[in-house]
């Protein structure tokens, strides 16, 4: 089944992901960051290279294995990570931008909402940018499921 075109979504350009977390601001914010805790949810290994730099690993949706790349260029604790974003081995000329943010949940105590978005899908070649923004769009909604389930546990 397709899944609709969700707002803040531009195919192609930007995607948009949002979840509840049972958590508060500090409890949340380190599954957000920690190599540990990101092998965890969004990547089967997640590891620093260097000061602001993750390198996660993991296999696709065929089973193949994807690299990528996230060069920190803003942080600010407990709220927000912007970072350059890149797939490695893939023929991606240019990184795209990824913000991942914490804010409030209304009037929820104890839980925060995650939202990610990440944009620059436009400038990759047009023969993958669909493609990509597609599999990003399946993987945040998979990965934000199982980061909801691993912060229950």
């Amino acid at each position: 089944m397709t899944e609709a075109i969700r707002q803040g979504d531009i195919p192609g350009v930007q995607l948009r992901r949002r979840r509840a977390l049972a958590a508060g601001p500090a409890a949340a914010w380190p599954w957000l960051v920690e190599p540990a805790l990101l092998a965890r949810w969004l990547a089967e290994e997640a590891r620093s290279e260097a000061p602001g730099e993750l390198l996660l690993a993991g296999t696709g949706e065929r089973g193949e294995p994807w690299r990528e790349r996230a060069r920190t260029l803003t942080l600010v604790a407990p709220r927000l990570w912007v970072a350059s974003f890149e797939r490695l081995d893939s023929g991606w000329p240019a990184a795209t931008r990824l913000q991942v943010q914490i804010h409030p949940a209304g009037d929820r105590v104890g839980e925060v909402e995650v939202d990610v978005l990440q944009e620059g899908f436009q400038r990759l070649p047009l023969s993958i940018c669909l493609t990509a923004w597609e599999s990003y769009r399946r993987r945040w909604r998979d990965a934000l499921e199982r980061l909801a389930a691993a912060i229950r546990e």
